[in-house]
């Protein structure tokens, strides 16, 4: 009885740890874009500079289009995998206290893909 409840305990932690990173992490056949704050942690902050990288996984950036609201573009990377964002997020833009993060790009054959971002905002 002890390895079934010692099994469904990790089953459980693990479904949380996916259902959390799969806010950062869109993965459609080959292409895998993450989202990494600069704070390390795993919520933007309401009323302050929220810096972010996006990594791309066979997208090409020139074919990648971001938006969102109060979102700007950060310092070029040497890496063509990461681009650099920052955003200050102010509670009028907010629904259900997530922001929306929208990214679309061409994939290798010119289909379209499109995925929001929905990502959990706190006030500290």
């Amino acid at each position: 009885m002890k390895k079934y409840i010692i099994c469904l305990l990790i089953l459980c932690s693990n479904v949380l740890l996916a259902q959390n990173k799969s806010n950062f992490i869109f993965e459609e056949s080959i292409y895998t874009i993450e989202i990494q704050l600069e704070n390390g942690k795993n919520f933007l902050e309401l009323d302050k500079e929220n810096k972010f990288q996006i990594i791309t996984k066979n997208v090409e950036p020139v074919n990648m289009m971001c938006s969102g609201q109060n979102l700007k573009r950060g310092k070029l990377s040497a890496d063509k995998n990461i681009t650099n964002w920052s955003l200050t997020i102010i509670k009028e833009g907010l629904k259900n206290e997530e922001y929306t993060l929208s990214i679309s790009f061409r994939g290798k054959k010119g289909k379209l893909f499109t995925h929001q971002f929905l990502l959990p905002v706190k006030q500290n």
